[in-house]
């Protein structure tokens, strides 16, 4: 060996770095959310009032738009993980402005609406899971502000549930 120091070095170097504490393993924990296209435009809200009452879990958000609240949500009879079709009862959108009412939706019922559940922490209650929303417009004020139907595709959520 013409470099025995060399050597000696490069394998100190490898014993150090092959002992230092690794980060691979601080696992992150995601906020919760609730994301959408919402007639095709990125749509993003904080969830609010996710629940689990009895076997009914309702997953709810509340988003700011120019002044004025959008609130959605949709409940279900939780059997655990799986496909959920939505009822006309189980889902709804609605916007208000200072707590008044300027606009409220109904399920478009030519739509199933549904939810899928792709995991549940029971010990944590965090659900997660898809849904797709449609509805119709059954009022606004003032009347033409806002648009005759509003979709929520490809939604995505994370949510803790409270009881």
């Amino acid at each position: 060996m013409k470099y025995p120091g060399f050597m000696l070095a490069i394998a100190v170097t490898l014993l150090f770095s092959a002992c230092k504490k690794k980060e691979c393993c601080n696992i992150q924990v995601a906020p919760d959310f609730i994301i959408a296209q919402k007639n095709n435009i990125k749509w993003e809200a904080d969830p609010s009032g996710s629940n689990i009452l009895g076997d009914t879990i309702t997953v709810s958000a509340k988003s700011n738009i120019a002044g004025e609240e959008e609130q959605v949500g949709f409940k279900i009879v939780f059997d655990g993980v799986g496909y959920y079709t939505l009822k006309a009862n189980e889902n709804y959108y609605r916007i208000t402005k200072n707590n008044i009412l300027t606009g409220k939706y109904a399920p478009d019922p030519t739509h199933l609406s549904s939810a899928t559940i792709i995991s549940y922490n029971q010990t944590d209650k965090i659900l997660q899971g898809f849904f797709e929303l449609r509805f119709l417009k059954a009022s606004d004020s003032p009347v033409g502000s806002h648009p005759d139907k509003v979709s929520f595709s490809e939604g995505k959520f994370k949510v803790k549930l409270k009881y």
